[in-house]
């Protein structure tokens, strides 16, 4: 059973902590295209009713199920004096699935080698957060025809976590479905991933 939207919210920022603070653990990514062998367009009638939001912070927007929480909150990174901003919205599809958008600001720009490093990092920490966790692919994307991205496909058990991870400027963002195997919708979550913008 998924947990609600606001201990999901509470997770997630745990889980971006946890994901931005700790040391890499050195997983390499291989290069796998699975992923466009499953890519399917969204059609309008899957995904009336979406709702569109801007995030001003991240310079960004991306469509949801429906008006998603927010959390935005500070945090000091490891052994520097510098915060971490980050913005988390969250929003469930008829309790089936949930959608997450996580927006962490760094204070400076990220050179495009620490913006791979930072992919593979994040991959490799939500990895490592359940020894069930299995990977079924990840592939290294360019976003907007400039930006850096990891798509990835995680099973636990009976849940999926399908994502994509952008590194832009000096921002990451981290755009994830959850929901139960028998309740995967991959249009949802293609519509989900195409629609998101960076401005």
């Amino acid at each position: 059973m998924l947990t609600n939207n606001k201990t999901k919210l509470r997770l997630f920022s745990g889980l971006l902590f946890a994901a931005v603070l700790m040391q890499p653990i050195g997983f390499s990514i291989q290069k796998v295209s699975w992923f466009d062998l499953f890519k399917r367009t969204a059609s309008v009638d899957d995904v009336r009713g979406w709702t569109k939001i801007q995030s001003k912070e991240g310079n960004c927007q991306a469509h949801f199920p429906k008006e998603p929480e927010h959390l935005s909150q500070k945090m000091k990174m490891q052994h520097d004096n510098i915060e971490l901003q980050y913005d988390v919205f969250v929003a469930d599809h008829d309790r089936k699935a949930v959608f997450m958008m996580l927006v962490a600001r760094y204070p400076s720009e990220v050179s495009e080698d620490n913006g791979k490093k930072n992919l593979e990092h994040f991959l490799n920490t939500i990895l490592n957060q359940n020894p069930n966790n299995r990977l079924i692919f990840a592939d290294l994307v360019t976003v907007q025809e400039k930006h850096q991205g990891l798509d990835f496909f995680i099973r636990t058990n009976r849940v999926y976590f399908k994502g994509r991870a952008v590194q832009a400027n000096n921002c990451l963002y981290l755009l994830a479905m959850e929901c139960e195997v028998n309740n995967y919708n991959e249009k949802h979550f293609n519509y989900f991933i195409e629609k998101f913008q960076i401005k």
